[in-house]
């Protein structure tokens, strides 16, 4: 029985290492061969368990959902494994420009890219400040001051400098969300455990 448990623990180990390796597209964004992969990889991990006996088939199948939620549970915690086991965002796009180096760390090509940027309503590269993959795959971006649509922040700006004796109290803040990305460090407060 205990073997069992060992060995699902194990060949939920390897198959998230090799998922983790695999890159990251989310399932919505996958082609039809990467889909077969990953079903494939999950009837060929399954398996090896599912032969034991309906007990054993059990024990095994908990043991997988176990591991997930310790995985879950560590990278709750720990910002470092957070980063080994799920990976962290990549700039793909900084100031207008491609960050080619990390495109191809990717393995995403300029026409995957352009999808994403179409899919975000984006028309143009060089209206893009700061352009992320996620580790979900999912694409992330700021734009340029000049390609934004006009906000709160702008709003009040105008009617600060039209309006001087209006009381309007200032809202705007220089650091985002895409600074830890770009900086590597948290720079909003955060608790420990939640990085």
């Amino acid at each position: 029985m205990w073997t069992i448990f060992w060995q699902s623990l194990l060949l939920a180990s390897v198959g998230t290492l090799i998922l983790r390796l695999g890159g990251r597209k989310s399932i919505s964004q996958m082609t039809t061969p990467q889909l077969t992969i990953i079903i494939s990889l999950g009837a060929i991990l399954g398996g090896e368990v599912s032969a034991q006996g309906i007990g054993k088939t059990i024990l095994g199948a908990a043991t997988f959902v176990g591991f997930l939620v310790m995985t879950e549970w560590i990278t709750l915690h720990w910002n470092r494994a957070e980063k080994v086991i799920k990976g962290e965002a990549v700039p793909v796009i900084s100031e207008g420009k491609l960050l080619v180096d990390n495109l191809k760390k990717l393995r995403l090509s300029v026409d995957d890219l352009e999808k994403r940027l179409r899919m975000a309503g984006i028309s143009k590269l060089e209206d893009v400040q700061v352009g992320t993959i996620e580790d979900n795959g999912e694409f992330g971006f700021t734009l340029m001051p000049h390609a934004r649509p006009l906000t709160m922040g702008d709003l009040e700006k105008i009617l600060k400098a039209n309006f001087p004796q209006m009381n309007i109290p200032d809202s705007t803040n220089q650091d985002n969300i895409f600074t830890e990305v770009m900086t590597g460090s948290h720079t909003n407060k955060v608790p420990n455990q939640l990085h």
